[in-house]
């Protein structure tokens, strides 16, 4: 019924970059889900399960590491993409050990954030999620 390519939750605390990454993957096809706020991610999870999650590391509050591993317990399946700082590289690559699927660095290139949606979605359709 739903004709999207798929679910994915947004979790930074810039607004500007968020609507930039919103309306690019609106555009593209996509449901887009946003939170500005860890927590605020974790719920918007629960409720609707989204296919894919592109998660800041600094956040106010929780940061996207604790999401990170919030959403590990919660969904070890779910596909996330860490988005990530120049200084924030070190701790990005950390993510990966922690269950992370890839991370990007700010700023980035839509194309190339798209291009790891895309591989993670098509990672999560072959594990049965």
């Amino acid at each position: 019924m739903d004709d999207r390519f798929g679910r994915i939750l947004v979790i930074d605390d810039d607004p500007e970059l968020v609507d930039v990454i919103e309306e690019y993957f609106l555009g593209a096809g996509y449901e887009v889900m946003a939170a500005h706020r860890g927590a605020e991610g974790l719920m918007l999870a629960e409720q609707k399960r989204p296919d894919v999650v592109l998660l800041d590391i600094r956040m106010p509050g929780m940061t996207g590491v604790q999401v990170l591993q919030q959403l590990r317990l919660r969904a070890p399946d779910l596909p996330v993409v860490m988005i990530s700082g120049a200084g924030d590289l070190q701790i990005a690559k950390s993510c990966l050990t922690r269950g992370a699927f890839d991370y990007v660095s700010k700023p980035f290139d839509l194309d190339h954030v798209h291009r790891c949606v895309a591989a993670a979605l098509a990672r999560g359709e072959g594990s049965g999620a």
